[in-house]
C-alpha cells in the first residue's frame, strides 16, 4: 500500500482516540501492522489506512442514528468477513476506494489474504460509534482464530446516507487478559 501522507496520519491518530473502549492507545496502535509480528501476533498483513473525507458533509445534513449507524456497520462487516465483497464495495465512495487504487479486484485479495493470515473473528470485544468531521465511524474490536491474543479494529467511516468514506483495519495490538477472558464470542 502506499505511504501515509502527514494529514491523513493526523486525522487518523485522532480518530484513535475515539477507541478507548477498545482497550487502544496511541502508543499501541500501528497505521500499517509491522513487517515483523509480535511474539503473539499472527502473520503480517499491511492494511490501509483511512482517508479523510474529500469534502465535509454539509450542515443541513444530519447524521444517522447510532441505532442505524451499528446496523449499517454490522451489515458491512457481515459482508466483509463473508468474502461477500460486491455490495461493500458499491457502498465505498472514491475516497475509500482510493487505498485499493480504485480497484475491486485489489480489495477482494486484500480481503482473502486476511482470511488467510487470520482466520474468522473468534471473540467480539467491542462494538462502538464515533463522530469526527461529519463522518461517524463503526468500530468492531475483536480477536481471530490464528491470532487469539491480538485485537484488531474494523473501521467503517459513514456518511449521513450510509456510504463509506473511509475504511480501516486498525491495531494488532495484544488484547489485555480481561478482554481475552470477558469478550463475546464473535458470529460472523
Amino acid at each position: 500500500m502506499r505511504p501515509t501522507r502527514p494529514a491523513r496520519l493526523a486525522r487518523l491518530l485522532l480518530a484513535l482516540t475515539l477507541l478507548p473502549a477498545a482497550g487502544l492507545t496511541l502508543a499501541q496502535s500501528t497505521l500499517n501492522i509491522p513487517a515483523t509480528p509480535p511474539k503473539t501476533s499472527a502473520p503480517a498483513m499491511s492494511a490501509p489506512t483511512m482517508s479523510a473525507p474529500a469534502v465535509a458533509a454539509p450542515a443541513a445534513t444530519t447524521a444517522m442514528s447510532k441505532e442505524a449507524v451499528l446496523a449499517r456497520g454490522r451489515q458491512l462487516v457481515t459482508w466483509f468477513y463473508a468474502q461477500n465483497l460486491d455490495p461493500v464495495w458499491a457502498a465505498f465512495l472514491p475516497t475509500a476506494r482510493a487505498d485499493f487504487g480504485g480497484d475491486l479486484s485489489a480489495f477482494k485479495t486484500y480481503r482473502a489474504n486476511g482470511v488467510t493470515n487470520f482466520g474468522k473473528e473468534s471473540r467480539l470485544l467491542s462494538e462502538d460509534v464515533q463522530s469526527m468531521d461529519g463522518v461517524t465511524y463503526y468500530l468492531r474490536t475483536a480477536t481471530f482464530e490464528k491470532g487469539p491474543r491480538v485485537q484488531w479494529t474494523v473501521a467503517f467511516g459513514l456518511n449521513a446516507q450510509g456510504q463509506v468514506v473511509n475504511f480501516g483495519i486498525l491495531g494488532g495490538t495484544e488484547a489485555a487478559p480481561d478482554q481475552q477472558a470477558s469478550g463475546r464470542s464473535g458470529g460472523l
